[in-house]
């Protein structure tokens, strides 16, 4: 799913864009034009199919700046009535599972979230900071658990529940969180949390994970057969390749 302020603009072409070769009008509307918070996709952790009351699970999912809290709304039950089944089908047979709706119930993000719509160069900074550095700080130094995914929902949902308060005391940490994350140490439970870990260890902006189709196919697992090491590899050749092309640019047309 894609999250977006109804208010941010939508992308424009610039007059110069028209004097340039075909490539490099591909090359600036691929990069130059490429807003990330516009881009930028959530994937919805699993609809639990059998669960005997799943619109009243409470789930998470976000990013550095942006979490929301929502539930599945489980689909009608279809019914056989009406429908002709030919003595050869299976009497096991079943109609098709409809896909659930979800139902929203808040969500929360930093000011330059919605700043950076407008102003595609402003990085958005980590939502309840504070809250992340002392679970940081209580995991490193009384568990020696250095690395886990900040953005798996038992993580979140931590974050959502404590208080900004630094005297609140988090020594203790709930037996689920800290069985979790000592299970999943050293892990990224998500295609999209291992690239942006590896984009980040290489100083690449993470947010260009979505500007690049090679890498959105290799997020969501749509047949990509390339590595992380391969994306990585791809998306800071992409981006030397632009800067070089942006500096004639830059000569080009002073108003860049």
């Amino acid at each position: 799913m894609q999250i977006k302020f109804s208010s941010w603009p939508r992308s424009y072409s610039p007059s110069w864009l028209q004097s340039l070769s075909p490539q490099e009008q591909a090359q600036v509307k691929l990069h130059l034009l490429y807003n990330p918070v516009m881009e930028c996709s959530y994937a919805l952790p699993a609809y639990e199919w059998l669960s005997s009351s799943p619109s009243l699970d409470q789930h998470y999912v976000g990013d550095k700046s942006l979490i929301m809290s929502f539930s599945y709304i489980p689909p009608p039950v279809q019914s056989n009535q009406g429908v002709n089944i030919s003595s050869s089908s299976s009497s096991s047979s079943s109609p098709p599972l409809c896909a659930p709706q979800i139902k929203i119930h808040w969500l929360r993000v930093k000011l330059d979230w919605i700043i950076s719509g407008f102003e595609p160069k402003i990085q958005p900074t980590q939502i309840y900071a504070d809250r992340y550095a002392r679970l940081y700080h209580t995991l490193v130094y009384q568990h020696g658990c250095f690395k886990y995914d900040e953005l798996s929902e038992p993580v979140l949902s931590y974050i959502i529940e404590q208080q900004d308060s630094s005297t609140t005391d988090i020594s203790l940490l709930p037996k689920q969180l800290l069985s979790y994350i000592q299970e999943h140490t050293h892990e990224y439970q998500t295609r999209l949390s291992r690239l942006q870990h590896m984009l980040e260890g290489a100083s690449v902006d993470s947010r260009m994970i979505w500007k690049y189709p090679f890498a959105k196919s290799f997020v969501i697992g749509n047949g990509s057969l390339l590595s992380e090491e391969d994306v990585l590899r791809r998306i800071q050749d992409s981006e030397e390749e632009w800067r070089l092309l942006f500096g004639k640019l830059k000569r080009r047309f002073g108003i860049l």
